[in-house]
């Protein structure tokens, strides 16, 4: 996955948020102004406590399509950045798991249909060729395949939390349970309805439904006679952060997984592990510096990236090491480490 995607999304979602504060600040200085002695001041307050009313709604048609814009247009990418990544992950076609292999097929023909038919917008660059040709080398050069990741992406318009978990299923992936495991969000979501978020449901998610049942009512043009004020905003604001937020760091844990299973190999001899820091094992025929990764699985299952940030061999410290015979080292991994973990290192052949 791509960071800067992450930091687009963070960066959509502030503008918003700047939108607000603007919103916020123009309505104190036209309430400030309606009293101003400047004629100029004076013509604005009135207009705009003329227009309050209409603006109000306005404002709220403007942020709620813009929020459900964001949630959609990132969803959408970072499925397809997952997928456009699985060939250098997994180098072969036919060791994808099943999930993944059985829909991609099901998916493609599924796009070609769309395509076909010139139903979605959003397929319009596409051609039914590029599908074949994509989904041909699957089945013809599985060493060499391309995927077609647009196949994979929602269809858009009622995006709630339920379409979103069923658009992660078929990347293998079970949404619910990982979101609720992460810990940043964990904690976000105990702090918002308390400790046994385990045991909870669809109501942990109520502020996307919400969101995407409001704008939906705007889409349709139903008529809307409650709106969220501007603060009001600032609950829908902070959960669409974090739940994005979650969501792409369940997909680089996936990732990680991937990496581990097929790029990289078990580190079998580990010695011992001191202060949680301290990774002491034995490597041979490998290449290992500064600013590698080891991949550990969690006693969760859980799969994370720890950068190496120190080497050590007979007690002397290196910033790279090329070893061939049977070797004891240790390695500096920061924090959080601890012996009942699985430790991957990158089979790595080429010059340091």
């Amino acid at each position: 996955m791509q960071n800067i995607s992450l930091l687009n999304f963070k960066k959509d979602i502030g503008n918003i948020k700047e939108y607000i504060k603007h919103i916020d600040l123009i309505n104190r200085v036209a309430i400030n102004s309606r009293y101003s002695s400047e004629s100029s001041l004076k013509e604005f307050g009135e207009h705009l406590h003329n227009f309050s009313k209409d603006k109000k709604l306005f404002e709220y048609k403007a942020i709620v399509i813009s929020l459900y814009g964001v949630l959609e247009r990132y969803i959408s990418i970072w499925i397809q950045e997952h997928i456009d990544r699985l060939p250098d992950l997994i180098l072969s076609y036919n060791d994808l798991p099943e999930k993944i292999h059985k829909n991609h097929f099901d998916l493609s023909v599924r796009l070609i249909s769309m395509i076909s038919e010139n139903r979605f917008s959003k397929y319009e660059h596409l051609k039914k060729e590029d599908v074949l040709i994509k989904l041909s080398s699957c089945i013809n050069n599985p060493l060499e395949y391309r995927l077609n990741s647009d196949s994979f992406s929602p269809l858009s318009g009622n995006l709630k939390h339920s379409k979103i978990v069923e658009a992660f299923k078929p990347l293998d992936i079970e949404l619910v349970k990982k979101l609720k495991e992460n810990i940043k969000f964990s904690v976000f979501l105990k702090e918002k309805y308390g400790d046994n978020i385990e045991n909870k449901g669809q109501e942990l998610f109520a502020k996307i439904d919400d969101l995407v049942t409001r704008r939906n009512d705007i889409s349709h043009g139903v008529n809307i006679d409650v709106i969220l004020g501007i603060t009001e905003f600032h609950d829908y604001i902070e959960f669409l952060e974090n739940y994005g937020q979650a969501i792409f760091e369940t997909i680089v844990e996936k990732e990680n997984q991937y990496e581990a299973l097929f790029l990289y190999a078990q580190i079998v001899n580990v010695k011992g592990v001191y202060d949680k820091r301290i990774l002491c094992f034995e490597i041979e025929n490998n290449k290992i510096k500064v600013g590698d990764n080891i991949i550990i699985k969690t006693i969760d299952d859980n799969f994370i990236k720890k950068e190496i940030l120190e080497i050590e061999k007979d007690n002397e410290v290196f910033d790279k090491l090329d070893i061939t015979d049977k070797t004891d080292i240790g390695i500096n991994l920061g924090s959080g480490i601890a012996k009942n973990q699985i430790f991957y290192i990158k089979t790595n052949k080429e010059d340091c």
